[in-house]
């Protein structure tokens, strides 16, 4: 089966609940909007993650080759298991409005949560943390993905920003900027400082909302969508500054940021009234993981001052 993002396997679910909780979800998410899923049997994906090309020379007549080959490293990713469950009072259910309809904005809540959740772990997921979650693209990029403002941070200037995309293999329109609203605001503002530029156009995503690109590549904000906080705040440590923020470059795919899951959609189940408490239950649940297959699919800015 090909690798699909989840809203486009929720068009083919025969499930309404599923099918609507799945698009709540991402609609939560900026990042699951892009992240290809692939369904795997068995509670890890075991990959492997080119290191080395090895050597190519030029040789005279009569001359020989160094025999050397490419170096693969073989790397597993397990699933991890994240959800919640929703409580209903029978009280509510009798006084405040008809079961299905208080059930249903129960459930979109949860939904929104789960988005919001996968988001922040998606970026600063760290198992030494939360030994249950995986680890997110902040603990996963060093050395050349890693990409510093200055020791102690800096304001951002597009010369980084520029060094921060092309640190991610592929092309403008194949890559996705992630940041807080902050971060967006002083892009913006450098470019308007550009007498001419045309670095800025805009863009659309798959729910119709309207988004910028910064030379090619789509900027998303990442923040909840429940108080308006950013995910990707200036809340870092950059060598003395504990106010830095991060700029992330991705580039999704099958071959290079992709999810895993163990099954085509998160599953809800509706378990109705329970005899051991006066209130309903129900349950969202989904087993997805997170794989950085290509050595340049990913890349970091840290240091970023407001």
């Amino acid at each position: 089966m090909a690798d699909l993002t989840l809203l486009e396997a929720a068009k083919a679910s025969q499930d309404d609940i599923e099918r609507a909780v799945a698009k709540i979800i991402v609609e939560e998410s900026a990042v699951l909007e892009y992240l290809p899923m692939r369904t795997i049997n068995g509670p890890a994906y075991r990959y492997h993650r080119e290191q080395s090309l090895g050597t190519v020379a030029f040789r005279g007549v009569g001359g020989t080759y160094t025999a050397d080959s490419g170096v693969i490293n073989p790397l597993f990713e397990p699933l991890v298991i994240m959800g919640g469950e929703v409580s209903i009072d029978n009280f509510e259910v009798e006084v405040m409005q008809n079961l299905l309809n208080l059930k249903a904005e129960k459930y979109r809540m949860k939904a929104r949560q789960v988005g919001i959740k996968f988001s922040e772990t998606f970026f600063e997921g760290d198992t030494v943390v939360d030994a249950f979650a995986f680890d997110g693209l902040r603990k996963r990029l060093t050395g050349g993905q890693k990409l510093e403002m200055a020791v102690n941070g800096a304001v951002l200037t597009l010369a980084k920003l520029d060094e921060l995309l092309d640190a991610v293999v592929g092309d403008g329109n194949e890559k996705v900027l992630f940041m807080s609203a902050a971060v967006r605001r002083q892009i913006t503002a450098l470019v308007r400082a550009q007498t001419g530029s045309s670095l800025i156009s805009m863009t659309q995503d798959t729910f119709g909302k309207q988004h910028i690109a910064y030379a090619g590549s789509v900027i998303r904000v990442v923040r909840r969508g429940d108080d308006g906080s950013t995910i990707l705040g200036f809340d870092e440590t950059q060598g003395g500054s504990n106010i830095a923020a991060s700029v992330y470059a991705v580039r999704f795919g099958s071959d290079y940021v992709m999810g895993i899951q163990s099954k085509s959609l998160p599953s809800v189940k509706d378990f109705g009234e329970i005899q051991s408490a006066p209130k309903h239950l129900g349950r969202i649940e989904w087993f997805p993981g997170m794989v950085v297959k290509h050595p340049r699919c990913a890349a970091r800015l840290a240091g970023v001052l407001a």
